[in-house]
């Protein structure tokens, strides 16, 4: 592969591994699209490059800006920001645009990383409006999939051309917003304390650093791994079972305690209701083992880590970690 990839949501968490493994497995140069090229993230993307990232300036929502790094690239990753605007109908309309101009521009290829569909899963009965934006802009990929077999167009842009990755929260939150603190456990015991909004749910997990391999391997192997979409996850584990992995990887006592959804709520603004029906969403689904295949997955990607080989590979041991 030797084209210009548009990375849309490059200065993000998200966007920096999918950066990493797009330098490290191919040859092609990469086009960031950022309100700020002099930020810090902007800066750490930079210094990855080895002279392939070129840093545009400017406002995605401006239709001008849009057509001019569409006009730079080959194919385009897309993960766009919720939080810039706090809305899931910006976030679609956005993501609408973006594809819309893809497709004006005729990109070879572009990967859309989505979240699952909450209210679909649920039935309607929660909503989760960070999920439910990119899943949209989703169900608008397949609505125009279907239009295209409806239509007969045999060589289909949205079936043929776009491939989405649905992605599930990062290993990398237990080292910032979800870290553990320092605390006498009930048995007594000085360690650590996960107090985690999960009850007795599941939290699906996937490391970073298994996202932009999965990114790389759809741009290199392009809809041959048996479907158009593909839904990733590494490992999934109660707010129990990640105090006891925990503990068992490092020797570093630890417990769980739960976190009330209404704690969240109350003490995050604008978006701690936000987050509360994340919570309330895995604990009313596993997506794991509903929305998932993690047998294919690993044969995909044998090297996809669950829980402990990523505390292993990263030696993380509970301390907060800058993003």
């Amino acid at each position: 592969m030797n084209d210009t990839i548009l990375v849309v949501g490059g200065t993000g968490l998200m966007g920096g591994a999918v950066i990493e493994r797009l330098l490290q497995a191919t040859d092609a140069s990469l086009v960031i699209p950022t309100r700020d090229a002099r930020s810090e993230r902007a800066s750490k993307v930079l210094a990855l490059s080895e002279g392939r990232v070129r840093m545009v300036e400017g406002d995605l929502s401006d239709d001008a800006h849009l057509d001019e790094v569409m006009s730079m690239a080959d194919a385009v990753f897309c993960n766009t920001n919720f939080f810039a605007a706090n809305s899931p109908v910006a976030e679609y309309t956005l993501g609408r645009r973006i594809l819309d101009s893809a497709h004006t521009h005729g990109m070879k290829r572009f990967v859309y990383s989505s979240l699952d569909d909450a209210l679909a899963l649920t039935q309607g009965a929660i909503a989760v409006p960070h999920y439910d934006g990119k899943a949209a802009v989703a169900a608008y990929i397949n609505l125009m999939r279907s239009e295209e077999m409806m239509q007969r167009v045999e060589e289909g842009w949205f079936s043929n051309n776009v491939s989405i990755l649905t992605t599930a929260p990062y290993f990398e939150n237990l080292t910032s917003g979800l870290a553990p603190s320092p605390a006498t456990l009930s048995d007594a015991r000085e360690g650590l304390r996960f107090t985690l909004p999960f009850g007795e749910g599941a939290y699906p997990m996937i490391s970073l650093q298994d996202i932009g391999w999965f990114t790389a391997y759809m741009f290199a192997h392009w809809q041959s791994w048996g479907s158009r979409d593909l839904a990733v996850v590494g490992d999934r584990l109660t707010g129990r079972g990640i105090a006891e992995s925990f503990e068992k990887q490092t020797g570093i006592p630890s417990e769980y305690q739960d976190l009330p959804l209404e704690v969240i709520i109350d003490s995050i603004p604008h978006v701690g209701h936000d987050l509360a029906a994340m919570s309330a969403l895995f604990q009313a689904r596993d997506i794991t083992i509903q929305d998932r295949d993690l047998n294919h997955l690993r044969s995909l990607h044998p090297g996809l880590m669950n829980f402990q080989q990523w505390m292993v590979t990263t030696g993380w041991r509970g301390a907060p970690v800058s993003p």
